[in-house]
């Protein structure tokens, strides 16, 4: 699981829900133009919050994210909503959706799914 957030309390709940099988690598969601991100190996969930991503580079980011981790599950955490954000954020394959404020309880239900829908997948 790829977490890209500077976002203490998402930090805080994902390390809190993931365990083993899963390694979780955490990045900040603003130093996106480093290399070592996008060279993680076996990445099949990733968690974009881009509330410290300039506007001008959340599209970029989330195309460089589907070509290195195609076929990943994407959830997106918007740091304000817009139906600009979201369409963006939709084209670009998000698997699910949500904007700040965030219902941790919520969110946490959500990547639990997810983990356990990829687990199946094995």
């Amino acid at each position: 699981l790829l977490l890209l957030s500077d976002d203490e309390a998402l930090v805080n709940l994902v390390l809190g829900i993931v365990e083993p099988p899963w390694k979780l690598v955490r990045s900040s969601a603003d130093r996106y133009t480093n290399r070592r991100m996008f060279t993680q190996p076996n990445v099949r969930l990733v968690i974009l919050d881009d509330q410290t991503v300039k506007e001008n580079d959340r599209s970029w980011l989330l195309a460089r994210i589907r070509k290195h981790f195609s076929g990943t599950s994407l959830l997106y955490v918007a740091g304000s909503h817009s139906d600009g954000n979201e369409r963006r954020a939709r084209s670009n394959g998000a698997h699910y959706y949500v904007s700040k404020p965030l219902a941790l309880d919520r969110f946490g239900h959500v990547l639990q799914s997810f983990l356990r829908a990829q687990g199946a997948k094995g």
